[in-house]
């Protein structure tokens, strides 16, 4: 058995153990990045369950200090890469690509023990994000690759 913290404190953000299925292990911190009274989530995510590693909080540690910068890289690559035919937009859905303000809302982050993380998109005016949103994935703090949930089957 694995003696774990309740509570984790990065850059200044207070990640809470919360209740996990085995055999994983989660934090949650909720954190006001932009100053405006919106909350967003970031989340450390242990399998197997042990303590999060030094490098895993020092990644949270960027993730909380520049979440909106990541967040808006995250939703400049989505822009991007979603005009790919592989993804099937509609031509309504790619103009809203080029609107200034991006089809996707409600950010929060994922961080595993492996190091790799994930932005998702709780919220889109995209179909393709229908019902469970939309994600980045990132090596370090660069997006890489686009996470589609639009498969995923709910069971």
């Amino acid at each position: 058995m694995v003696d774990l913290p309740t509570r984790l404190d990065v850059s200044g953000a207070e990640f809470v153990r919360i209740d996990a299925p085995e055999p994983i292990a989660c934090w949650t911190a909720s954190i006001e990045p932009a100053g405006d009274g919106r909350l967003r989530s970031v989340s450390v995510i242990m399998d197997p369950v042990a303590r999060p590693g030094e490098d895993v909080l020092q990644l949270a540690g960027v993730v909380v200090a520049r979440f909106e910068e990541l967040a808006g890289a995250a939703a400049e690559y989505l822009q991007q890469r979603l005009r790919e035919v592989e993804y099937g937009l509609s031509g309504a859905e790619l103009l809203e690509l080029q609107s200034a303000e991006p089809p996707f809302g409600e950010p929060e982050a994922a961080l595993w023990s492996d190091g790799s993380w994930m932005l998702r998109f709780t919220e889109s005016r995209l179909a393709l994000a229908d019902p469970y949103g939309i994600g980045v994935l990132f090596e370090g703090t660069s997006p890489c690759a686009v996470e589609d949930f639009s498969d995923v089957d709910p069971a």
